[in-house]
């Protein structure tokens, strides 16, 4: 016992840190798309320069007016910034608008391609990629406009893409080979053949050089908002084009053929002037919240955010869902607290015999991702146990029990899930003198209801789906009991072993559903501490004190499938908890009558990293004195 309890302290002493999972940089590889203000810092030579650079308050995007980027919005979900590269000081954004994949960008210029960009920056860092970044590439739509501009079409138009593709492919992959984790590769708005064999010939050279990225689906994004403009508060959704009002900005001069004019667009209702042709203003003072396009090719701010809120969740989704195992794991740690305690009354009653006995638990649990930008996970789990167990003369005892536990989760993105778990377990005890031990093995049917919320723009996804799964576990816990007078106090040491799984489900319900494969972990948690207790006539209040270590590295991950679009599926981590903490347990028991015991107490546990958790439980043991019942064991 001694051995035992001196091997749980050391542990609990000697474990590492917590280990934590987020993202510290944001790093942008592409074109227009995701251009944060490059040009305000470095000069195209064009007569166009004046309005590019002053389009903008912090510079040369294509969103106008003040506008942010997608790739502003995502990098600033996480705390993080789209510093364009050319900035004074430097920034990781090395998007260039204009980019082509691997090719001299449009216009001749000197700017980098996308593929010369992701070059750069590995140059800068030593040939290696921040593995904690999250890194974002787009790029291939100024390869179209270049391609049709030399009169390609047909099949000569895609065979021509297909190198192009595989270009975006090897600078990709080399850059997964440097380090880079957690790669967002979008395909393109359009519907086209072109777009398809673009997008999904990059996805699919990327999957067979076994590059972990993540897909994103801009065509269906663009489709589901064309679809029901109005959901997402657009009166326009259609690209410029000439006489026509089909976008937030316009231009003097309708027949005027400049792309990607949004980058010029001043914040007016009215032309600028004369020399100013190619200077666009809005149609509306509120156009860029209604329309869906800037100009002729790229989204309004607002349509910018809706794209950025899509990013965002296909980031943060595993994690949430990581949530279902870990609810499991804390709501059984609960049940089998339980079970111990009535043992402990069974044992200590000392009278052989039948008993039955209830338990009722309440807790609050908060779970939270330490994360920036990762979503949090409050509940209140409630649980009931019946069981019955036999006391054999010299204390030796066998049970089983029954277990229901309920808890509704909210998302802090909104929506819940509720989780119902179904119990059985058998248990058995020993008892030599002052030295004790007992053994629980459980068997969990649970049933889980997701109910995920997921913001895109002024409107959302309201997304639903189901799965069962299992927990099996075994605790087992020892300790010594020292009495003086009327305490009694001795060392407790104990494990706890847990695999919990889920089977795969598909959610419904919008453009952000995604299928889930098979979610599992396994728990091995320690425990070490004390325990004291005080015999105070009918009463006999308890404290007890431990300190917990889980064993599993938590390097778990989740993998999700996009389900508007053939794509390879990926993998995020799942919420990471502190692998130590402290639990402590103050209650009492009392003599209610003959044979009829009540308990009651309140748990906390402290010192969990990214975890609180504190409940009240309260019981009731009622012994069957039998006819041909001994006498009592010794009582410790």
């Amino acid at each position: 016992m001694k051995t035992v309890f001196l091997t749980s302290v050391a542990a609990v002493v000697l474990a590492g840190p917590a280990f934590g999972q987020g993202f510290n940089q944001f790093v942008g590889f592409g074109d227009s798309t995701i251009d944060s203000g490059y040009f305000r810092y470095v000069s195209r030579g064009t007569p166009q320069e004046p309005r590019y650079v002053n389009a903008r308050a912090n510079g040369g995007a294509i969103t106008p007016s003040g506008g942010s980027m997608n790739s502003d919005l995502l990098a600033g979900k996480f705390g993080l910034a789209a510093v364009p590269v050319s900035a004074p000081g430097g920034g990781s954004n090395y998007a260039v608008s204009g980019a082509r994949i691997n090719a001299p960008n449009l216009g001749n210029d000197s700017s980098p391609s996308i593929a010369q960009q992701m070059n750069n920056y590995l140059a800068a860092n030593g040939g290696r990629a921040n593995p904690n970044a999250l890194y974002l590439v787009t790029g291939g739509g100024n390869d179209f406009t270049f391609l049709q501009s030399q009169g390609l079409t047909g099949q000569a138009y895609l065979n021509a893409l297909r190198p192009i593709g595989q270009d975006q492919v090897a600078s990709i992959t080399k850059l997964s080979q440097a380090g880079a984790r957690y790669i967002v590769v979008p395909n393109f708005n359009g519907s086209g053949n072109a777009a398809v064999t673009l997008g999904q010939g990059v996805w699919n050279g990327l999957a067979a050089n076994g590059v972990q990225f993540i897909p994103a689906d801009n065509a269906s994004l663009r489709a589901t908002m064309v679809a029901n403009p109005s959901r997402f508060g657009f009166t326009q959704i259609l690209p410029y084009e000439p006489n026509r009002l089909t976008a937030a900005c316009r231009l003097p001069n309708a027949g005027a053929d400049i792309a990607g004019f949004g980058l010029f667009c001043i914040p007016r209702t009215s032309a600028a002037g004369s020399g100013m042709a190619s200077t666009a203003y809005l149609t509306s003072q509120n156009a860029l919240q209604t329309s869906l396009y800037s100009d002729d090719q790229h989204f309004s701010p607002a349509g910018q955010k809706i794209q950025a809120d899509y990013y965002y969740s296909l980031l943060v989704a595993p994690s949430q869902i990581s949530y279902l195992t870990e609810s499991s794991i804390q709501v059984r740690r609960e049940t089998t607290a339980g079970i111990q305690q009535q043992i402990d009354i069974s044992q200590r009653d000392a009278t052989p015999g039948f008993r039955v006995w209830f338990n009722g638990d309440v807790s609050s649990l908060r779970m939270s991702n330490s994360a920036a930008g990762f979503p949090s996970d409050p509940s209140t789990p409630a649980s009931g146990t019946i069981g019955a167990n036999y006391v054999f003369q010299g204390g030796a005892l066998v049970g089983g029990a029954l277990s229901y536990g309920s808890l509704k989760p909210s998302f802090s993105l909104g929506g819940d899930f509720k989780q119902d778990d179904l119990t059985l377990s058998l248990f058995g005890a020993v008892r030599n003198g002052a030295l004790w031990a007992n053994a629980i093995l459980s068997y969990g049917f649970l049933h889980t209801d997701v109910n995920r919320i997921v913001p895109l723009g002024i409107s959302f996804d309201g997304l639903n789906g189901s799965t069962k799964g299992h927990n099996l576990s075994f605790a087992a816990l020892a300790g010594y009991d020292f009495v003086s007078g009327n305490w009694t106090h001795g060392p407790v040491a104990g494990v706890e072993v847990q695999s919990v799984h889920f089977n795969a489900f598909t959610e419904s319900g919008g453009v952000t559903a995604l299928t889930f494969s098979d979610l599992g972990r396994e728990s091995i948690v320690s425990t070490a501490g004390y325990r004291v207790a005080y015999d105070f006539g009918q009463w006999r209040p308890f404290l007890q004190v431990t300190y917990n270590h889980e064993f599993d590295n938590l390097a778990n991950e989740v993998r999700a499938t996009l389900t508007t679009v053939a794509a390879p599926s990926y993998t995020m981590p799942i919420v990471r908890l502190g692998k130590d903490w402290g639990t402590a347990t103050l209650g009492t028991t009392v003599k209610l009558g003959t044979g009829l015991t009540g308990h009651a107490s309140f748990t906390g546990a402290f010192g969990q990293d990214n975890a609180v958790r504190y409940g009240g439980r309260f019981g009731l043991n009622y012994a069957f004195n039998t006819p041909a019942a001994g006498p009592s064991i010794t009582k410790y």
